[in-house]
Order: C-alpha cells, then structure tokens, then sequence
C-alpha cells in the first residue's frame, strides 16, 4: 500500500500540521518562559530547565493543582490510582518494555504501608509538600530517580520549588506557584491558538 493511500485528506493533513506546530511552539515557548521566570540564571540550571523531564515535572505540579489535589483524602485517591496503574503496568510486559521500565522499579514506586504513612504526614502538616522519594515514585513512568533529584534541585535554584531537609534527613519539596502559573498559561495559549487556527480555516 502506497504512502498516498495512508494519509488521510490534504485537508486534515494541514490541520494536523497546524497542531503539531502549535505543540512544537508551545514546549518551546514553556521552556523559554521557565528560564525568564528563573531566579537564577546559571547555565547550569537553565540547561535542566529545557529538558523534556522539566516540562513532565511541571505538568504534575499544575495537574495537582487543576486537579484540586488538596485534602488527605484527595492525596490517598491519587497514590491509590498511582498503585493501580503501576500494578496494571506489571502485567503488561510489552508496555514496560516500550516505557523502559524494569519491574523492580515499578515494585519499589508503589505506596505501601512504610511509605503512604509519611506521604499523607507531610501533606497533613503542609498542605502540597511532598517527600523528594515519593515525588520521584509518583513520577516512576516518565523520569528516573535521578533525574527527579536532579530537576528538583534545578527547579529550587530557581524559585520554582521549595526545598528542605527535615531532621530525619529526608527532603521535602513544595510548589512556590510559578509552575502551574507558566505551565497553565502556556498550554491556555495553545488551546486558544488552536482555536483560532480552527475559526480561520
């Protein structure tokens, strides 16, 4: 069968085009707005803040808060989805390979008895604090632990994050706000340049 064949009409052709150079402008545009919104302008820190991984990051934070992540109960809902899709995940081979996951790593990101206590503590104490461990479990399917560390070291130098090391050593991250202000403005924009693309056709 040939190429012609597959494609769909010209028309949707163009149509498609317009998305993904909307899409394409948009994720550049997000890391741009990111690094102006960066209190810090080392190379070092705006490097991260382009990656792919500061976009996935990013995008969690609005979702919570789009969302309406805010109460126990709702932090309990969604490490109970997390635990579900994980173990769905396990069960599927072909998707783990295609993600580059290892079932180890899917075993050790789900919430158990040790972990979900202290996940909910630190929500209690400071509603939208999360422990640096369980954001790194809660993002397992898009980044590895590292470059969760390494993004929320990046996104602390640049005000976006709040960064603490409790007595017990372990590091509690919070949102300042700007992320879900820059994420949700920047995917607004696209929506409303899709649109318009839409009503001048």
């Amino acid at each position: 069968m040939s190429a012609e064949n597959i494609l769909p009409e010209t028309s949707d052709i163009d149509k498609d085009l317009e998305l993904l150079e909307v899409l394409r402008w948009g994720r550049k545009e997000f890391a741009d707005r990111l690094c102006h919104e960066s209190s810090s302008q080392k190379p070092e820190t705006l490097d991260v803040l382009r990656l792919e991984s500061s976009y996935q990051m990013a995008e969690f934070f609005y979702l919570l808060k789009a969302r309406g992540i805010r109460t126990d109960d709702d932090v309990t809902k969604l490490a109970d989805l997390h635990n579900q899709y994980i173990v769905n995940l396990t069960k599927d081979p072909e998707k783990m390979r295609r993600l580059g996951l290892k079932m180890d790593r899917l075993l050790d990101a789900m919430f158990t008895a040790d972990t979900m206590p202290r996940l909910l503590a630190n929500w209690r104490e400071q509603p939208g604090a999360i422990d640096q461990s369980n954001l790194a479990r809660l993002l397992v399917t898009v980044m590895s632990t590292e470059t969760c560390r390494k993004q929320v070291v990046a996104f602390a130098d640049a005000g976006f994050l709040a960064r603490e090391r409790t007595p017990f050593g372990n590091i509690i991250v919070s949102s300042t706000g700007i992320l879900e202000r820059t994420f949700g403005n920047s995917i607004r924009e696209m929506r409303l340049r899709i649109q318009a693309n839409e009503r001048s056709a």
